[in-house]
């Protein structure tokens, strides 16, 4: 059997585009190696016999006091050698990364034992650990164009892989065919939610809430509770759940989408077509989710909101220029359609197979 490894962990920005190519492999026959952690959220995800995952070592460095930094590259080293062995044991023809300290070790790995290596980037601006796997990798895969700042051969702006089941979601002409259909705001802070939102929506959203408007807010696990009576204090109905598996059924629903600004989720955005205001996590890493959101912003495919001490009342004023918009938030649908290449599953599977070894 054909192995292809796979390596990414921790958020579902990782993971989730991982996990997409990971089942695209399948279908062409590979058996998948998966390389992650203990506590990643693959370990939760990945359901098919297909996959073998494997556990390293690693810690992130930047923003650790001094002994922790000692410890996270122990880590690190410890993980090159774990990755050595594991790919001698199970002897891939290609390695796959998503970024993030956990690909660090596994690149170096896979350079030392003559296996090509590709790297995925998500962000607007390339992370620490894929700038070092820049240098150990045959192709660099970006979601954004410029992430790395740079523009050679080796670099190919692919878009963000994107579960095939997106396809099947009610397109934006139909969406927004209806200047009376109902709105629907889905309300969402990426999969460990976001405390800002949760505290911030009851309260704006009671400014304009009407019998036309539906809400459904992903609170992120054990919020959902503290949530539903905010809602509730200002008599408002909405649907209030700590987390979902069927994400793609809630876009469905929606005409109107609140959330950070994670590559994953404005991929998924950008596949079906919906209008969205961003709210990018302000302490993210290298503020990628501003840049993230910035893309968007300046080709007018998503209404960007900074967390900012007026963030309230601008939103406020926002949304109800939106809702009375429909229009404008069709246009905001089809913008964000054609902000990525189309594609990106078959192109990302094409090409990489070039170089299994």
């Amino acid at each position: 059997m054909k192995v292809i490894a796979i390596i990414a962990s921790g958020t579902g920005g990782h993971v989730y585009p991982a996990y997409t190519m990971a089942l695209e492999y399948i279908k062409k026959g590979y058996s998948i190696l998966w390389i992650g952690t203990k506590n990643g959220l693959e370990n939760r995800v990945i359901d098919n016999e297909s996959i073998t995952i494997e556990h390293v070592s690693s810690q992130g460095i930047r923003g650790k006091n001094f002994l922790k930094k000692i410890l996270a590259l122990i880590y690190f080293v410890k993980s090159i050698f774990q990755c050595f062995i594991i790919f001698r044991k199970h002897k891939p023809g290609l390695v796959l990364g998503f970024g993030g300290y956990v690909s660090v070790g596994a690149s170096i790995s896979s350079y030392m034992l003559s296996i090509p290596v590709i790297t995925h980037e998500q962000n607007a601006v390339a992370g620490t650990a894929n700038k070092i796997n820049y240098y150990f990798s045959k192709k660099i895969y970006e979601t954004f164009p410029l992430s790395f700042s740079k523009t050679n051969s080796k670099i190919i702006h692919t878009g963000n892989p994107v579960r095939p089941s997106f396809d099947k979601v009610v397109d934006p002409e139909e969406k927004y065919s209806d200047i009376n259909a109902s709105i629907n705001i889905l309300i969402l802070g990426g999969s460990q939610g976001s405390s800002f939102l949760n505290m911030t929506m009851p309260f704006a959203i009671s400014h304009f809430f009407s019998d036309n408007i539906s809400i459904k807010h992903i609170s992120g696990l054990n919020h959902d509770s503290e949530v539903r009576e905010k809602y509730r204090k200002y008599d408002i109905d909405a649907s209030v759940i700590s987390y979902s598996d069927n994400i793609i059924e809630l876009f469905d629903w929606s005409s109107l989408v609140i959330c950070r600004a994670g590559s994953t989720t404005i991929s998924e955005l950008a596949k079906i077509g919906r209008a969205s205001l961003l709210v990018p996590f302000p302490h993210a890493t290298d503020n990628h989710q501003l840049l993230n959101a910035n893309h968007l912003a300046i080709n007018s495919a998503t209404i960007l909101l900074e967390q900012k001490e007026d963030f309230i009342e601008n939103f406020v004023t926002i949304v109800n220029i939106l809702l009375n918009d429909q229009k404008r938030m069709y246009m905001l649908s089809k913008n964000i359609q054609n902000i990525f290449p189309e594609n990106t599953n078959q192109f990302i599977l094409d090409d990489s197979l070039k170089y299994y070894k």
